[in-house]
């Protein structure tokens, strides 16, 4: 019975209602590992599969601590939401059951309630685009971010859609703003946040800080801080050959709008129209560069010359085994004709040491950095960790010694551009392969091939959990 009327709600031809536990169990394959598609810390989600489609089954964890009466408000508000851009309601489950628990050493039970509270949406298969987003020096190369850009504001299949997969608030218990939720609220327009009015420019406000997002891979630029965006794209076209003039444009293009879109005021806000014809301008004809442009390429590219220290690799991959220590090496090229001084910073709990840690690296010069990590009797909680360690790096006015260099010369005494490289690291277990003298299996299609949805929060919802 619950399968036929969740096929109905999911086809448009019913409204949606309560489900029951088992039902959403059993199309969850018993919520099992391989059915997961995201967890945080109050909730998982999975997929549910039904005949004509699938669905994304949320089920909330510590739920003996929900507040029965938002609970109850956050379902009714989700019942009476109908927009475009908002992943659609489809179900919810209430569920409390009474289960014995005998005492240990005695013949006596306890009686508690098992609480189930599950929410049902429609599924998203291209998924979320934030785990692929990434600072203007690694992750996917712009042709493909600036595709998407494109694809956002001209077609519909990529229209953004806001993820309901978030009830943090719900805890009682938790009397704090959780950084994930207080993260989703940047993508809110002010004027919804503090005054809870929304408009179409707030969908624009939103769409802001994901142009913004994908460009640089935060969610704002620093005050005056544009040119550096440009520098860091022009740092890595130059290692891959990629630099031209059309490049540049739609950088600052987009930078441009992104910010535009994201004016306190409402009424400064572009329309979508007009920042599509904005992007088209900036193509010109048959993708070249636009005439209107061509006098302030100047502008555009305020760096005649790649002044940034070379990093690489930007992931440090260290083979992992248990109780053996760990090392990897970095390399450090300075390319320019000035003196560049140097600071790695450890920002994870991990304990890595760097040698040299600190130095001061002559023009036209390389420095090789080995960093270990001492032996571990577990497995890191991740095997992939983003920005682990930071490179620090600063042209020099003056002749320093190396002991004087200091974190504050990076921070609060920087008379230079200062560049902060984050590190990530990847701990690679011995590949299967090897043990069995096999070759791995073909990859599947390359990143810059797939299609994806950009999930955002344009209005009172939150990014996925």
């Amino acid at each position: 019975m619950d399968l036929e009327v969740l096929e109905h709600i999911l086809d448009g031809r019913e409204k949606p209602r309560n489900l029951s536990f088992t039902f959403l169990k059993n199309i969850t394959e018993n919520f099992s590992e391989d059915r997961e598609i995201g967890h945080g810390g109050f909730a998982t989600v999975y997929k549910g599969v039904l005949p004509n489609g699938n669905v994304a089954v949320k089920r909330i964890r510590n739920s003996h601590s929900i507040n029965e009466t938002l609970f109850c408000r956050e379902v009714d508000s989700l019942l009476n939401i109908e927009h475009k851009n908002v992943v659609r309601f489809l179900g919810f489950c209430a569920s409390t059951e009474q289960t014995a628990i005998q005492i240990e050493g005695s013949k006596q039970h306890i009686y508690a309630e098992i609480r189930e509270r599950l929410l049902c949406f429609e599924y998203i298969s291209n998924g979320s685009l934030q785990k692929y987003i990434t600072d203007e020096l690694r992750g996917l190369e712009w042709n493909t971010r600036y595709g998407i850009i494109r694809g956002i504001c001209e077609d519909n299949d990529m229209a953004p859609k806001i993820t309901d997969f978030g009830l943090s608030r719900l805890d009682e218990k938790t009397k704090t703003m959780s950084e994930y939720r207080l993260g989703s609220f940047r993508y809110c327009a002010p004027e919804y946040l503090h005054q809870g009015k929304m408009s179409f420019k707030s969908d624009m406000y939103s769409l802001g800080v994901i142009i913004i997002e994908l460009v640089t891979g935060e969610k704002v630029i620093p005050h005056n801080n544009n040119n550096n965006v440009l520098r860091r794209w022009r740092h890595r076209w130059k290692k891959s050959g990629k630099e031209t003039p059309l490049v540049y444009q739609q950088v600052a293009k987009c930078i441009k709008i992104g910010l535009l879109c994201q004016e306190q005021d409402p009424s400064k806000r572009p329309f979508i129209w007009d920042m599509i014809h904005d992007i088209r301008e900036t193509e010109g004809i048959n993708g070249k560069t636009s005439n209107s442009y061509e006098h302030s390429f100047g502008q555009i590219i305020p760096y005649l010359e790649d002044d940034m220290l070379g990093i690489e690799p930007l992931e440090l991959h260290f083979p992992f085994e248990l109780n053996k220590q760990m090392s990897c090496a970095l390399q450090l090229t300075n390319e320019t004709n000035s003196y560049i001084a140097f600071n790695i910073q450890n920002t994870s709990p991990l304990s890595y040491c760097t040698k040299p840690q600190k130095d001061i690296m002559p023009p036209q010069s390389k420095c090789t950095i080995e960093i270990t990590m001492q032996l571990q009797g577990k497995a890191p909680g991740y095997m992939h960790r983003t920005n682990e360690l930071t490179v620090w790096s600063t042209k020099l006015n003056d002749s320093l010694a190396v002991e004087d260099i200091t974190t504050n010369m990076f921070i609060n005494e920087a008379v230079n551009t200062v560049d902060e490289v984050n590190l990530d690291v990847a701990f690679d277990a011995r590949p299967q392969s090897e043990l069995l003298d096999v070759h791995p299996p073909e990859l599947g299609p390359s990143l810059e091939s797939r299609k994806f949805v950009v999930i955002s929060s344009a209005a009172r919802q939150e990014l996925p959990l």
